[in-house]
Parts: structure tokens; C-alpha cells; sequence
């Protein structure tokens, strides 16, 4: 079984969309299949009912079919698209990581959501080096 992880992330900049991009492709080239919320299903453009409706429900749905959630937690404050998708994983009984090289602004609940921080790394080498310890069938079959 390939395991599925779900990338959340602000994607407000080119530069942190690029850096998704990265976390993804590291993932991909590990031997994971990823999901990429701006790539997978793309990002509001025109406000829409519509629009808002299909991005919410194909993002809800590639969390549910996901066995993991990877999140670039950056800033002083996290992105609350990014907070509220990790919340969603972990009420499903996803595990979460956290992505961030500056800890002086970790959230209470977002640490303890990933893993009672035990779950963020600095950077994407780290990250992989967990993944593969915790992907022996740890993360259950979600997809």
C-alpha cells in the first residue's frame, strides 16, 4: 500500500507555494503519493459559491482518503486554513507533522495536535527520516 499524505500549507506567495511544492516532491520521491491542494484542485479565484463549494469538499475529501497530514507551519501566527485542515486529520485519527524552523510562535494546540510536538521537524530531511520509521504500517489504511 502507497501511503497517501496530504500537504497543508498557506498558499497566499510563490515563495510558499514553492515550498510545498518541495515538501511534496521530497515526499513523492520517497515513495509517497501526495496531495496538493493548489496543484490537486487549485485556488479561489473567483469567490463563487460554486468555486468555494468544489475546493472545500475536494480538499475535505483528499483529507478523508489521506493516511497522513504533513503541514508547513510557518509565520507568527498559522495560517487558519492550515490549522483547521490539521484539526480535521487529527479528529479523523490521522497523524500530523509540522513543518517549521521557528518554534518561538508554536501554537499550543497545533503542537499538541502534532504529536504533543513530538511530530515537528526543521526540515524536510528530518521529516522523511520520521516518516519511513512511522510508515510500517503505523498510519493505518485511510486511503
Amino acid at each position: 500500500m502507497t501511503i497517501a499524505i496530504y500537504i497543508a500549507g498557506p498558499l497566499f506567495n510563490i515563495h510558499e507555494r514553492w515550498y510545498l511544492e518541495q515538501i511534496s516532491e521530497a515526499l513523492v520521491q520517497a515513495g509517497y503519493s501526495t496531495f496538493l491542494p493548489h496543484r490537486d484542485v487549485g485556488v479561489i479565484t473567483d469567490f463563487s459559491l460554486e468555486e468555494r463549494s468544489r475546493l472545500f469538499i475536494d480538499d475535505l475529501q483528499a483529507i478523508d482518503r489521506c493516511n497522513v497530514c504533513v503541514a508547513l507551519l510557518t509565520g507568527a501566527d498559522h495560517d487558519s486554513g492550515t490549522s483547521a485542515e490539521i484539526g480535521y486529520a487529527y479528529a479523523k485519527g490521522k497523524p500530523c507533522y509540522g513543518l517549521t524552523d521557528d518554534r518561538r510562535w508554536m501554537n499550543n494546540f497545533i503542537w499538541g495536535l502534532c504529536g504533543m510536538g513530538k511530530h515537528i521537524y526543521s526540515n524536510i530531511p528530518d521529516l522523511l527520516n520520521v516518516l519511513k520509521e512511522h510508515s510500517n504500517g503505523s498510519f493505518g489504511n485511510s486511503a
